[in-house]
């Protein structure tokens, strides 16, 4: 169930493209979560078109999801969860650990030493690509900054909701009570995910964003379906509360 949290929302735009998820040792250049913020460049954008190229399907990939946590204890407090949700985003994003499974798919790999690119560099540019895209199709229909206000609101809340159910003794919870903590840690694990996307976008450098829609005739072509449901999930968040509607003694009031 969790799983799809990442799949659905992590993975929609950057996630699957390789079936095999095990982790291998990686190599090549440092591609740290820091290098998301690097700015690329026309040979970065040039370089990636040709790998991209000449695979098979010429599609841009995606990361593939993680592997079920079996450590996640969901009858754990919002913060130990929320915590759980974040480092479960970051190490999606992982180019070292992503690379490493493009270093075991034999297209990938054919396709990266024709152009002399290590597995991992390709993975950072794949990340740095692929948010530069979703910046420049994010700031057309929504403010940046509007949508990391409010995917922050969505998390505050399901935190808040779960702590207001903790609160009360397991054993003399309500049916509807339980039924709706669950839901709520569905709830905080995609806003986790959002959030953390949403700020990644926010955070690409104007310069990337640049090179990107001087390439964006070459690129369109090459983008995965996901990117236009992603898009659209996105820009619903920034125009508004996206709420569930909670049963009595539940309710909360407006952020003033």
């Amino acid at each position: 169930m969790l799983r799809s949290v990442t799949a659905v929302v992590l993975a929609l735009a950057l996630a699957g493209c390789s079936q095999e998820t095990d982790e291998g040792p990686g190599g090549g250049e440092a591609t740290s979560a820091e290098s998301a913020r690097d700015v690329l460049t026309s040979a970065d954008l040039k370089l990636f078109l040709a790998i991209v190229r000449s695979h098979e399907g010429a599609v841009i990939p995606e990361f593939t999801p993680l592997d079920e946590d079996e450590s996640l204890d969901f009858n754990a407090p919002a913060g130990e969860l929320l915590e759980s949700f974040r480092s479960q985003f970051r190490r999606l994003f992982d180019a070292e650990r992503q690379g490493a499974i493009w270093e075991r798919d034999s297209g990938w790999a054919q396709a990266l030493r024709g152009r002399k690119t290590s597995p991992q560099r390709f993975a950072a540019l794949v990340r740095e690509v692929s948010l530069a895209i979703m910046r420049v199709r994010l700031e057309a229909r929504v403010d940046l900054d509007q949508l990391v206000a409010q995917a922050r609101r969505e998390l505050e809340r399901a935190e808040r909701v779960m702590n207001q159910i903790d609160s009360v003794p397991k054993d003399e919870r309500t049916r509807e009570s339980s039924s709706l903590r669950t839901r709520s840690v569905i709830q905080l694990g995609r806003s986790v995910a959002l959030l953390e996307f949403a700020e990644l976008i926010r955070d690409v450098a104007p310069e990337s964003a640049k090179v990107v829609r001087r390439y964006s005739r070459e690129l369109k072509p090459l983008l995965p379906e996901s990117n236009e449901e992603l898009v659209a999930e996105l820009s619903d968040l920034a125009r508004g509360p996206n709420r569930e509607v909670l049963p009595a003694g539940y309710e909360e009031p407006e952020p003033e």
